[in-house]
């Protein structure tokens, strides 16, 4: 009986020639083939005169393995017969060359099917025979020349020739959509069948007798169906065990199967990615990963994101490690603080649609050959390359996304400007009249003296008596936001043949935030991933790509020519149209140009006027960054023997960064008010070496082993250089140049920083009898940041153990999978640069009143020792952490868990500790502190529904993470960042990066203590009034599927911790917020914050409260001068930072059937359309949203203050596969 022996075909035609010769010259990349389980060469290989010689039978196996060609043949005819096993390289894998010369001197023959890229061996004595069978072969129906040609690449076998009287044809899909290629389809009662080719088609002639087919794959169920005189049957296929073959990245780059892990690991893949819609790499990763917290910074186009993994075990920093396709690259978000702009992150650059896979490597002993880069975690990044014997596929994504801001802060508009319930023109609060009893129309002015010619020629003159009752909350609002967009078109390219793989793409993405003018990210990526096999023994592999992008970005938050403290301070009264003009000071007078009028100052007459009209901001300030990125790494792979692998890699990751902000004179701020213009480039550069071998000794039965030796070298520069100017000789000059600057007004400054690291690591992993896996590591560092006096290296060991437990006892049928693992590490955090030595500064100096004197400015300039002395000991932070887990599988792989809990402590911690002045210093870096951190993490998966044509899988992910600073010696807390008034901060006996202000005070038994008139009080001492942390994670995913509709659905949800709420604080002081609008009736006489007494039956603006002491009066006084303003207790501000959300809700529809492909030519059309950050529920938080924060991707969380809003979005995807 013949039977087929291979699974993949593919037709040389299809390649296009030129891009084939380009990667063919240019030599570059192939992932090293391996054979596959059960072929071993060794076992019967025979030397005789030069020549190995093999089994015959072995042989076709490993020509088919190496040439992706159907082979048919009889099991019994071919017995007994050797062939020389170097023929397959000496005839250049043509399968015909090599045939001809194994059966030469054979009794056996073979004969190319017609119409088909298979081959058949038979008897010499059946070759008319078989010349015979062959037209019965090739009976099909009619078809076009071009469908011809796409059938060359399909494989019809006869079972029995004689009674081939029809045929059945289809394709074979797996769960999720995607075509499977390499599925064997046999008759079942009969021999013979045939396989899928690339795009998962199958043609199959059948006899008269055939009931059923039977469907089965490596890693899926066997499935059978009833044939019921079908021609056209579409099967979809179901993981065996979703996870039995999961195949992760580990931080070498290397694949590893997850079921013989003894750590922790998430895998996000690539399509997850793009399918978020998301043009962030960051954003994207929402909600999918178990112990992964991702924080946006704001809605701004192209904004970096926070990441942060098991929670924070350094005050260092916070952000994992970045690894593209084995090598570390750049993720910093330089720039960022609490004014300024949102900068973004580095791995912005990189195009979702290239993504093939990403590995979160959460645990210590995942990421512990990193070593003193690896206590964040490390995130691997695996891109796409091109699938052997394949044919050219295209393909070609659009996408639109129309973006609204997500929510507005709720705004009074019942009382206007002014205070003290009058109305005035000029106050910066909205405590004066109320609107609804102004007389109505126009207001009364005094023309005769300043005014404001706007730059259309509206004239504006002061407001004597307010008349006007018209609110323009949500003209001035129109004014300054719009319904943003993106547009994101995407192109690959990809294939390959059994020698080279080539994978090309070409992005462009385009952005207008939801801020007018200024707000906007362009993005252009161009990648070519590319491979090379140079016979049995070598490989390479190159991964290159390019990244341009433009963006413009609003300032921010804890700035008074920020966007949002502006526009939300404006009175509900005020029209902020034009916004530019002159002041004079009466008719007649030199007009004083370059003057904003806003609601401080309504006809100009400020030169700073306090802060920004919003509409100046968006027009008259700009933040331009233009970055050109360029990564590459090349891979070269040798097998020196069976059990020896040699690999030498290489890569580099430079960039630079070219910003300029630019300040139209008249702008807010000292120096801001002449105009300024700064310029900066920075330059960072990055390469890494990893020399590799890799042993796989043979030791005895049931126990298999690979051990690695590596080399490590990395390097990591940095120069910026940056100049500014204030004042402007020509301030209506469009000139963005340093010569525009007056004579004394510049500023230059460079930087330079140079590390290096060096490393020897090396791992040994076993396997006794796939049931038990021991995994040991170890990393030998040095670092140029290491002290001199400290030890020059450091040594960095994991240890892992999996025993999958279903393979050794007795457990119930509904039980697929079982496995205990534990793990311990030690990773580190290497120390920041030039904290070994002591430096000399040009210092600054300044006066009370504004002044300033820049010591490099005059004379020869001068230099003083900076106030931190340098400490040759310095060491790395040591985090050691103990891992165990269980996971588990039942229902035939139909319920999927995982269970984690990880315990770390954070020795030799690194901070700057305070120094006695007398020393000329103040402060001193050093290794004093230690960090405790621990917490559990649970993913449950369940498929509720998997039929042929409709499935259904449910996912929960849920983690929970603490920490303690459990030492900070000599420093009460330590400032990480934030504001003047609430920072996050370092203090022992407490989570990291709580929030630190001002605080009510309180007596022993921590009830407050209340004045004479019954009112709280401020504290004199700060401290802790929050903290950010959460008290748990989750997720609720979703995927349904059914025929050709699909929905995927992701929950996310953060519950516990603190958020200040700043923004809400300032717009009560201001008179902003709706509860300062409240009219409340003194039920009888009450004290206000003032000491003034509102009578019973009073009609009073502001709110009744009782703090212990008795009901008061809570108003104007309280809000705007007393505790109750935002200079007051921070506390009192303080809200729960809870939220659920819609992260990503996907409705999409595919077109792929035989018909539509035969009619289109096309693979598929895909149509889809998504809804990101669609809703959001806060439980207290009063503002955009929850998970924004002022202080960027930085450590410290939980601070809004006018932080730029961020937005939900509906996009419609186009997705076209030739």
């Amino acid at each position: 009986m013949y039977k087929i022996r291979q699974l993949m075909f593919f037709n040389h035609m299809y390649k296009p020639l030129g891009l084939v010769l380009l990667f063919y010259i240019m030599g570059i990349g192939q992932t090293q083939a391996t054979y596959p389980n059960g072929i071993s060469v060794t076992l019967s290989e025979q030397k005789k005169n030069g020549a190995t010689l093999i089994s015959l039978q072995k042989g076709l196996e490993l020509l088919i393995k190496e040439t992706r060609t159907g082979i048919i043949y009889e099991p019994g005819i071919i017995k007994g017969i050797q062939v020389n096993q170097q023929a397959i390289v000496q005839y250049n894998y043509s399968t015909e060359r090599i045939l001809n010369a194994w059966l030469k001197n054979s009794p056996l023959t073979f004969n190319k099917i017609s119409g088909s890229t298979n081959y058949i061996i038979v008897r010499r004595s059946e070759r008319d025979a078989q010349a015979e069978v062959r037209p019965k072969i090739d009976q099909r129906a009619a078809v076009s020349k071009d469908e011809e040609v796409s059938n060359m690449q399909k494989t019809t076998v006869s079972p029995s020739p004689t009674l081939q009287d029809r045929i059945v044809e289809g394709r074979v899909v797996s769960s999720d959509g995607q075509t499977v290629s390499g599925v064997s389809v046999s008759i079942e009662g009969f021999g013979g069948g045939t396989v899928t080719d690339a795009q998962g088609r199958y043609r199959i002639a059948l006899p008269e007798a055939a009931q059923r087919l039977i469907f089965s794959n490596l890693g899926y169920e066997r499935h059978v169906e009833t044939i019921n005189g079908r021609r056209t049957i579409e099967i979809t296929l179901y993981p065996v065990a979703k996870q039995i073959e999961e195949v992760v990245v580990d931080a070498l780059g290397f694949e590893r199967k997850a079921d013989a892990l003894g750590y922790s690991t998430s895998q996000i893949g690539g399509g997850q990615i793009a399918s978020s819609m998301e043009g962030s790499v960051i954003n994207g990763m929402a909600g999918k990963a178990s112990g992964v917290r991702i924080s946006r910074t704001s809605g701004d186009p192209g904004a970096g994101s926070h990441i942060q993994i098991r929670g924070a075990s350094t005050i260092g920093g916070i952000q994992p490690l970045i690894v593209l396709d084995g090598i570390p690259i750049d993720n910093s978000s330089s720039g960022n603080s609490t004014e300024g702009v949102n900068q973004q992150s580095r791995l912005n650059d990189i195009n979702p649609d290239d993504i093939e896979s990403m590995d979160i490597l959460k645990g210590a002993a995942a990421a512990a050959l990193w070593g003193s880069r690896a206590s964040n975690g490390v995130i691997v990044i695996t891109t796409k390359k091109g699938k052997a014997n394949d044919k050219l596929n295209i393909s070609f994504k659009s996408s639109y996304s129309y973006d609204q801001i997500l929510e507005r802060h709720p705004l009074q508009s019942t009382f206007g400007q002014g205070n003290a319930g009058i109305y005035n023109s000029t106050s910066q609060q909205a405590w004066g009249d109320l609107i609804a009893d102004r007389f109505g129309g126009s207001d009364v002015i005094d023309n005769t003296g300043a005014f404001f010619r706007a730059a259309n020629g509206n004239i504006y003159y002061p407001v004597v008596e307010k008349r006007d009752q018209t609110i323009y909350h949500d003209s001035n609002f129109d004014q300054v936001f719009q319904n943003g967009y993106f547009l994101d078109n995407s192109l690959n390219l990809s294939g390959g043949d059994s020698r080279a793989t080539y994978f090309v793409s070409l992005s462009d993405f385009k952005q207008d935030g939801i801020i007018r003018n200024n707000s906007d990210y362009r993005r252009t990526t161009f990648r070519v991933n590319a491979s090379r096999k140079f016979g049995e023994k070598i490989s390479l592999s190159t991964n290159t790509a390019y990244t341009l992008s433009n963006s413009n970005r609003i300032r921010k938050g804890n700035s008074s020519s920020g966007l949002y403290l502006g526009m939300l301070r404006t009175p509900p009264d005020f029209n902020i149209l034009d916004y530019e003009g002159e002041y004079y000071t009466g008719a007649g007078a030199t007009p004083q140009r370059n003057r904003q009028r806003g609601s401080r100052s309504p006809i100009g007459a400020l030169a700073n006027p306090g802060w920004n009209n919003p509409l100046w901001t968006i027009h008259n300030q700009e933040n331009f960054s233009r970055v050109n990125r360029f990564i590459s790494s090349f891979q070269f792979n040798a097998k020196a023997t069976d059990w020896m692998e040699v690999m030498l890699r290489s890569g580099v990751d430079t960039y630079i960064d070219e910003r300029n902000a630019y300040f139209a004179t008249g702008s807010v701020g000292q120096l801001q008010s002449l105009g300024r213009y700064d310029e900066s480039k920075e330059m960072d550069y990055e390469i890494n070496a990893d020399a590799i071998t890799i042993f796989r000794p043979k030791l005895y039965a049931g126990l298999h082993s690979e051990m690695l030796v590596g080399f490590n070298f990395n390097q990591r520069s940095n120069q910026d250089i940056s100049g500014m100017i204030t004042g402007f000789i020509d301030p209506d000059s469009p000139l963005r140049n340093f010569v525009n600057g007056r004579a004394g007004s510049y500023g230059l400054s460079n930087n330079r920083t140079l590390r290096r690291n060096a490393a020897l690591y090396s791992s040994v992993d076993l396997n006794y009898q796939d049931y038990l896996f021991l995994m040991l590591t170890g990393r030998f560092e040095s670092a140029s940041t290491f002290g001199e006096l400290a030890k020059s290296s450091f040594f960095f060991p994991s240890a892992t153990l999996a025993w999958q437990f279903h393979r050794n006892l007795e457990l119930p049928d509904y039980f697929s999978f079982g496995k205990l693992r534990a793990s311990f590490a030690m990773v580190g955090v290497e120390p920041v640069m030039y904290r070994t030595i002591s430096q000399f500064s040009a210092p600054t100096y300044s006066d009370s009143n504004g002044g300033n004197l820049e010591s490099s400015w005059f004379g020869n300039g001068a230099f003083v020792p900076a106030n931190r002395v340098g400490n040759p000991y310095l060491r790395p932070e040591i985090k050691t952490e103990f891992e165990t887990g269980l996971d588990m599988r039942f229902i035939s792989n139909r319920l999927r868990t995982s269970f984690t809990y990880y315990n770390n402590k954070t020795t030799d911690v690194l901070f700057d500790v305070p120094i006695p002045s007398s020393s000329g210093y103040t402060n001193m870096q050093d290794n004093a502190g230690e960090i405790k951190n621990w917490g559990v993490e649970l993913d449950v998966n369940y498929d509720v529904v998997r039929k042929n044509d409709f499935t259904w899988t449910l996912g929960v992910l849920w983690d929970h993470n603490r920490n303690v600073v459990s030492r900070l010696p000599d420093a009460e807390s330590l400032n990480l960042d934030g504001l003047s008034g609430v920072s996050g901060r370092a203090v022992q006996g407490y989570q990291l990066g709580v929030l630190w202000g001002k605080k009510w005070l309180r007596d022993a038994n921590n009830a407050l203590v209340l004045d004479v008139n019954g009112f709280p009080q401020v504290a004199e001492a700060q401290g802790v009034i929050g903290d950010p942390n959460p008290a748990w994670r989750g997720s609720a995913l979703t995927t349904l599927r059914y025929k050709n509709f699909a929905m995927d659905v992701v929950i996310e949800t953060m519950q516990g911790g603190n958020i200040f709420a700043g923004t809400y604080a300032s717009l009560l002081q201001y008179g902003m917020a709706p509860e300062t609008a409240n009219i409340s009736v003194a039920p009888y006489d009450m004290m206000a914050w003032n000491g003034q007494v509102v009578t019973q039956g009073t009609e009073f603006r502001g709110n009744i409260e009782d703090f212990g002491a008795g009901p008061v009066a809570l108003d104007e006084s309280w809000y705007r001068q007393g505790p109750g303003s935002y200079a007051g207790a921070s506390e009192q501000f303080i809200q729960d930072a809870s939220w659920t959300r819609i992260q990503q809700l996907t409705l999409s529809y595919s077109l792929q059937s035989e018909k539509f492909r035969n009619m289109t030519k096309l693979q598929g059309v895909e149509l889809a359309l998504t809804g990101r950050n669609l809703f959001v529920w806060a439980k207290e938080f009063r503002g955009n949203d929850p998970n924004s924060n002022l202080s960027g991707i930085g450590t410290v969380r939980g601070i809004d203050y006018f932080n730029n809003p961020a937005t939900r979005s509906y996009v419609f995807t186009l997705k076209l596969t030739y």
